[in-house]
Formats: C-alpha cells, sequence, structure tokens
C-alpha cells in the first residue's frame, strides 16, 4: 500500500508540473490570467471526490480572481457538468464585475451551472463540437419547469403540500437566473432586451431537457458572444489527464 501511495504522489508530482508549465507558457502567450474550473477524475485520489461545482471551488477561483489587477484580462478554462447554485453564482457575478475582459474557453463542454458562468464572460470561445446547455433550474432534482407544469394539469387540491413548496421555490428560482441571465447579457450590443428576454426564456423554461446539448451552432443563432478558436495549448492540457484505465467520468482539482 505504501509502494502504491508513493507512486501515486510521484505520478501526481509530474502531472502537476506539466500541467503549470503548459499554463505557464499559455499565459504568456495570451497575455492573460489563467483559472481553470476543470472536473475529471484524478487516479491520486480517494473514491468519492466530487466531481461537480462546489462550494470549495468557488473560494478558490474567487481567490484567483481577486489576485488579478483590475486591468489584467482574465481566461477561465471551463469543463464541468455544473453543480451547486450559489457556488455557480459566486463565480459567475465575480467574473461578472471584473474590470477588464473576461473569456470563458469551452473546450468540450460546461452543462447547467458551467454554462452560468460561460455567460458571464465577455466573450466564449469554443469549438464546433462543444456544448453549453440548458439553464432551467433544478428542485431537489425535479425541473423547474415540470412542477410548473404539473399545477395547470392537476386541480390544487389534488397537488400535494409538498409539491406546491416545490412549486413556490421554482417559481424564485426561474426568475433568480432569468436575472442573470439578463444582466450577463446586458453589455452584448448585438441584442436588444427583448432578445435577451427570449434567451432567458429559451434557456431557463425547459423547453428542452436540461441533459440536452446546445451545440455551436445553436448559440450561434442566440447570439450569444461565441467564437471558434481554442487554443491547442488548452487542448494540450487536457493530454495531461489522460490516464489509461482510469475511470470516466473524470474531476479534476483547480490547476492554477
Amino acid at each position: 500500500m505504501d509502494r502504491e501511495k508513493r507512486n501515486r504522489e510521484r505520478l501526481k508530482e509530474r502531472t502537476m508540473a506539466e500541467r503549470m508549465k503548459i499554463l505557464q507558457q499559455l499565459q504568456r502567450e495570451r497575455g492573460t490570467k489563467i483559472i481553470t474550473l476543470i472536473h475529471r477524475k484524478e487516479p491520486w485520489l480517494d473514491p468519492g471526490e466530487e466531481e461537480s461545482i462546489v462550494i470549495e471551488d468557488s473560494e478558490k477561483v474567487l481567490m484567483e480572481i481577486h489576485k488579478a489587477s483590475k486591468d489584467q484580462p482574465i481566461d477561465l478554462i471551463l469543463h464541468t457538468p455544473g453543480g451547486l447554485v450559489l457556488a455557480t453564482e459566486m463565480i459567475a457575478s465575480a467574473l461578472k464585475k471584473h474590470p477588464a475582459k473576461v473569456t470563458a474557453i469551452v473546450p468540450f463542454y460546461a452543462m447547467s451551472g458551467g454554462t452560468m458562468i460561460a455567460l458571464a464572460a465577455d466573450e466564449i470561445v469554443m469549438e464546433e463540437f462543444s456544448v453549453l446547455g440548458p439553464l432551467d433550474p433544478q428542485i431537489n432534482g425535479l425541473a423547474s419547469g415540470a412542477i410548473l407544469g404539473l399545477l395547470e394539469k392537476k386541480p390544487i387540491e389534488a397537488v400535494s403540500d409538498e409539491m406546491l413548496i416545490l412549486a413556490d421555490s421554482a417559481v424564485k428560482a426561474i426568475q433568480e437566473v432569468k436575472g442573470f441571465i439578463d444582466w450577463f447579457l446586458e453589455a452584448n450590443e448585438a441584442m436588444t432586451q427583448e432578445e435577451r428576454g427570449k434567451v432567458a426564456e429559451f434557456l431557463v423554461g425547459g423547453y428542452v431537457a436540461h441533459s440536452r446539448p446546445l451545440s455551436f451552432e445553436t448559440l450561434v443563432e442566440l447570439k450569444l458572444p461565441v467564437k471558434q478558436g481554442v487554443p491547442e495549448l488548452v487542448f494540450e492540457l487536457f493530454h495531461t489527464c489522460e490516464f489509461g484505465s482510469c475511470k470516466r467520468p473524470q474531476t479534476a482539482s483547480f490547476l492554477w
């Protein structure tokens, strides 16, 4: 067991050194502060580690944003299935308030809360195969739109008190997320206020499944600030996450 632990530690040391080298080169080339929010499984971590955005993630990202000078652009490399709403909103709000340009780089996917964070950026850099996802709030694992739809289909006396409470939470959550989206997109000169409202309604209203990937072409049609061109060094960074027999999906802690 001690030998296995030493081998894992050596692998971690080599891998983190390689990642740091790549990130430092990327930072020099782009002239930005690089922050990563990448969820993949590391072979040196114990089973059961979180594989989504948690409150500790927000603490780490907020500290890195705080370290950036007010005139320093930020590149946030995003690769996440989403996670805790509080943590997501804290990260997104901090990015929105950063005075210099913020770019979200999405090489593969940033779903749910990851999409909210991406929308807080001034620009989202993707590839043709990269995707974001819907932002309809999930209440106790149930889609907000489905909860509210239930109230329309059944008489009030046939709905349980628990579902009525969840419906109240769903209304508030939907309004909150729509407000965030409108705030994030208000600087987008390509969109009118009416168009921002339609985008928010589409993303939050539950018109598609929460797991439905939104393609680059769809995001362009929505007039979101997306463009193609993920730096090759970002893909080199993900090569350091290939560990052969390591189970998928994977999560990785902060690299920078």
